[in-house]
C-alpha cells in the first residue's frame, strides 16, 4: 500500500492505521518498511470494539475461528461523519487502492 500512498496524499486525505500491536513494535515496523502512515497502538482492541469489528474470523490459515480486529476501512468526511465503510471477512480480506480512491472521489470529492 505504501507505494500508492500518493493517490491519497492527491487526494488530500489523511490515512491512520490501527493495529492491536504494542507501540514499540508498531515504531519498529514501520521504521523495519519504510512506512510512512501514522500508526495508532490499539491494544485491548478498545477501538476495534467501538467500531464493532472486534470478533470471531478465520485464522492460522485453518478452520480455527480467533478473537481479533478484522481489517477494516472507514472513510471520515470533514463534519466526522463515517461517509462510506469496508469490513474485512478476514484477515486478508482488503479493498484494493483502486476501489478506496474511486470511493473517495464519488464521497468526498464530489458528495451526492
Amino acid at each position: 500500500m505504501t507505494e500508492k500512498i500518493s493517490e491519497f496524499k492527491k487526494r488530500n486525505i489523511k490515512l491512520i492505521s490501527i493495529a492491536s500491536d504494542s507501540v514499540r513494535l508498531l515504531t519498529e515496523f514501520k521504521e523495519e518498511n519504510g512506512f510512512t502512515v501514522d500508526i495508532i497502538s490499539d491494544r485491548g482492541a478498545k477501538i476495534a470494539k467501538g467500531y464493532d469489528v472486534y470478533w470471531f474470523a478465520p485464522g492460522g490459515g485453518k478452520n480455527y475461528k480467533f478473537k481479533q480486529a478484522v481489517p477494516s476501512k472507514f472513510l471520515i468526511n470533514n463534519d466526522g461523519e463515517i461517509v462510506w465503510t469496508y469490513i474485512g471477512k478476514d484477515k486478508t480480506d482488503r479493498p484494493s487502492i483502486e476501489l478506496m480512491t474511486e470511493i473517495i472521489d464519488k464521497k468526498i470529492k464530489n458528495p451526492e
